[in-house]
């Protein structure tokens, strides 16, 4: 797995690693094998056109959607193996505000517990408890 050298020298995980990421949906590809470094403590945009990809590829490495292929890391741990870990180690929002004005808190919630692919029971246990 790629690494990145912190200014004191010391290796770190790439913060992403993605080696042959690749996704279809039918007969459509949507991904065809890409490759993505991502140092540790950088700044990165993903840019491109309509249906280039980006999406896809984010829903993939935020674990909400499951690659065809690929050697995928995100902080060192493997989306095949450990997507809990890559849950725990990210926070991903979208382009408009995460909590929708026309639901609950409690709905928001909840929105957020399935994000997380908790069962609903499990779901409703956390939000009843955290609210």
């Amino acid at each position: 797995m790629p690494t990145s050298k912190k200014g004191d020298g010391r290796s770190l995980p790439d913060a992403v690693s993605a080696v042959g990421m690749r996704k279809s949906y039918g007969d459509k590809v949507v991904l065809d094998g890409i490759d993505l470094h991502i140092p540790a403590g950088t700044v990165f945009a993903l840019l491109g056109p309509n249906g280039a990809g980006k999406t896809t590829a984010v829903k993939i490495l935020s674990t909400l959607v499951t690659a065809d292929a690929g050697d995928l890391h995100v902080d060192g741990h493997n989306l095949a193996t450990d997507p809990q870990a890559v849950r725990a180690a990210i926070g991903v929002t979208g382009q408009f505000s995460a909590v929708d004005g026309l639901i609950t808190g409690e709905e928001n919630m909840l929105l957020m517990a399935d994000l997380h692919h908790l069962s609903k029971q499990e779901g409703r246990r956390v939000a009843a408890e955290l609210l």
